[in-house]
């Protein structure tokens, strides 16, 4: 690991930042830095859990879906009864993974609903829009529900039995994230994302913690199998393919590492480049205590982050 890689991690604004630079089979850097509780003061270690937020859909609902699916261009409701009658049950497979089936982005229905059934219920009424790239955390919401009655066991049994990733409360210290308003207390092992949270922290969109180790272990199952179907643009210049990002964005990959990734809102960072042979994981709890103001900073730090992968591995 060069030592601009290294300097470029200790800066992170994060208060806790776990990093993995990774091949298909090695592991070639691990850095675990910071602090994972503000509040107590202590420090993360490599043993910590991080909540994964949105790298749920890609690490757990995107494989589940594509295992139990015979065929992508089928629509919802002819897989899924529970879609019938509802303009969401038109949609095909393939346009809720690749986030063109016209969904909103996201809607705080935990502020009105609680409860599994009555978010399903409240999602699966939302009206669809014209067919458009938005990125939509309610397809995914909808397709985790899919697996489980497709598959008949919860996303935390398939998490568990491929890749070890865990819903619910984990077996050892937690990476604390935010002091939310809603639940009116810091949040430590449980999901951060409120409609998860409203869920019963199991959810295809949100709610999957992992260890630095066994996300990385998830993602080079991706590495070591880049199916193109799911790296490539589900239109010319659209951004995603199946699940995954496909072009690098500001805080998320370099022009030097082509490939795919994505993100989580707490602070994850997730790219591989099949072509380089290389993937690179971060972990980080951004939103600790809070969200406000952090965005920018912590985007501008990954952006520099990878580009020092890139220079540290050159082509």
């Amino acid at each position: 690991m060069g030592s601009s890689l290294l300097d470029v991690v200790t800066r992170s604004p994060a208060p806790a930042t776990a990093v993995a630079v990774f091949g298909p089979d090695r592991v070639d850097v691990r850095v675990v830095h910071g602090t994972a509780d503000l509040s107590t003061g202590r420090p993360v270690t490599a043993d910590h859990w991080w909540d994964l937020a949105s790298l749920t859909k890609v690490l757990v609902t995107l494989p589940e879906v594509l295992a139990a699916v015979p065929s992508l261009d089928l629509p919802l409701a002819e897989l899924w009864a529970p879609s019938r009658g509802y303009g969401v049950g038109r949609a095909t497979i393939r346009a809720l993974l690749t986030h063109t089936a016209g969904l909103p982005a996201s809607v705080p229905f935990f502020r009105t609903v609680t409860g599994r059934d009555a978010i399903l219920a409240a999602v699966l009424a939302t009206p669809l829009g014209p067919p458009a790239e938005v990125y939509s955390d309610l397809g995914f919401l909808l397709l985790g529900r899919m697996v489980e009655d497709l598959t008949g066991r919860s996303l935390s049994e398939l998490a568990r039995d491929r890749t070890g990733l865990r819903f619910g409360a984990p077996p050892h210290e937690s990476v604390a994230t935010e002091l939310d308003p809603w639940r009116g207390r810091l949040i430590v092992g449980e999901v951060h994302d409120e409609n998860a949270a409203a869920m019963g922290g199991v959810a295809g969109q949100a709610g999957a913690f992992g260890t630095l180790s066994l996300v990385t272990a998830a993602a080079q199952t991706w590495l070591r199998d880049p199916d193109d179907a799911v790296r490539t643009p589900s239109a010319p210049g659209a951004r995603f393919g199946l699940g995954w990002m496909v072009t690098p964005r500001p805080g998320l990959g370099s022009a030097r590492l082509p490939g795919f990734g994505h993100t989580g809102y707490v602070g994850n960072r997730l790219w591989l480049s099949p072509a380089r042979g290389l993937g690179v994981l971060v972990l980080a709890n951004r939103v600790h205590p809070t969200r406000e103001g952090t965005a920018e900073p912590y985007t501008r730090w990954c952006s520099a982050l990878f580009e020092a992968v890139a220079e540290d591995r050159p082509a």
